[in-house]
């Protein structure tokens, strides 16, 4: 297989072939990653379409010219897999619950499909999940059907074709489960995908749900991860897997009790701390822990003055009348550099310049 390389465009540390044909399907076109492979010895790392013109990213400068081309059969397995796992979730989302798939984008780590409900219940979820395993075990043949627009009435399907389409139409059927128009990659067998396993759901724009999901051999890497994640937890906590929820949820209960514990504990050594506070006329300064330091301020009653506290790593200032700390700290960076802003009377300054320095700048 070869392709006609035009021209090499360089767009900063990025390189592109670029040509007017190519065997390499372009990244989300319809939702589903693109191609991966080589154009000569370069390697694609992703295929985009722009003005008529497919450009490459490559991993090394190539010659322009006739190149021989090498698609990665392996990746389009990946993406056929991921791409029939999304019709057959689709198809059991619309057959359960009615609900329709507005929008689809395959990735590396995960696959999302846009649902057009503003929120789905997990119990439809989890039907739906059963649903689709149910038809990847029944090994249920996947077709390709070309037809004309005018026989479109034919068939159920489970969404309407574009009028920007033209020609004739590729319709994607898993047996009788589902008829869909689509242009990508597809397994012959939906036992070819193994697993479909949802990872989670969220609100977003519009009245939209997305739904993360992963299939084929992703969804056994999620699943070795998150063994291997809690069995680490579960030994770290001396619980068996199966006992983590109510083991876990223990634990955050007593580390909320410690932390209140904490807190007033912190807010009582406060006042015995600041009999330590230093002054240089009306600034007055105090090192120690930021736990306890967060009170200080309850506790500082001097008027016209500025405090700043340090906890080793910041500085915080509180003014309690003329000075203005929103000014003192762009001084600060306007001279130090360091990161912090603040309004009148409050602020946070991160520096290592030390307590002299900043004196200057404040007198």
């Amino acid at each position: 297989m070869e392709i006609v390389v035009e021209s090499i465009v360089k767009d900063g540390e990025k390189i592109y072939a670029v040509s007017s044909n190519s065997p390499f399907y372009v990244d989300f076109k319809g939702g589903q990653l693109g191609d991966r492979g080589y154009i000569g010895d370069a390697k694609v790392l992703g295929v985009f379409e722009k003005d008529r013109k497919i450009y490459h990213r490559i991993d090394k400068e190539i010659k322009q010219g006739i190149l021989e081309v090498f698609i990665d059969e392996k990746h389009r397995g990946f993406v056929r897999a991921h791409h029939t796992a999304q019709h057959i979730l689709s198809a059991s989302l619309h057959e359960i619950a009615d609900i329709n798939t507005v929008g689809f984008r395959m990735g590396f780590e995960y696959t999302t499909i846009d649902l057009d409900v503003p929120f789905i219940e997990d119990n439809v979820l989890q039907e739906a999940e059963i649903l689709s395993n149910e038809i990847v075990r029944k090994c249920y043949n996947v077709e390709e059907i070309w037809v004309k627009r005018f026989e479109l009435d034919k068939f159920n399907l489970r969404r309407a074709v574009s009028d920007k389409v033209k020609g004739d139409i590729r319709i994607i059927k898993i047996e009788d489960f589902d008829y869909s128009p689509c242009g990508g990659f597809h397994v012959k067998n939906t036992g070819e995908i193994g697993i479909i396993k949802i990872l989670r759901k969220e609100k977003v724009k519009g009245n939209l749900t997305r739904v993360y999901f992963v299939a084929s051999s992703l969804a056994l890497s999620y699943f070795q991860k998150y063994n291997k994640i809690l069995g680490g937890i579960s030994k770290s906590l001396t619980s068996s897997v199966f006992e983590l929820e109510e083991k876990v949820s223990k634990t955050l209960e007593d580390l909320k009790m410690y932390a209140s514990k904490v807190e007033r504990l912190s807010q009582e050594l406060a006042k015995y701390k600041i009999r330590e506070i230093k002054s240089v006329g009306d600034v007055y300064y105090l090192e120690g822990e930021k736990e306890i330091l967060r009170y200080i301020p309850k506790f500082f009653d001097k008027k016209d003055a500025l405090l700043i506290l340090f906890d080793g790593k910041s500085y915080s200032f509180t003014s309690t009348g003329k000075y203005n700390v929103g000014e003192i700290i762009m001084k600060l960076k306007e001279i130090y550099g360091g990161t912090g802003g603040g309004g009148r009377n409050k602020g946070n300054y991160i520096s290592n310049i030390g307590f002299n320095r900043l004196l200057e700048v404040i007198e």
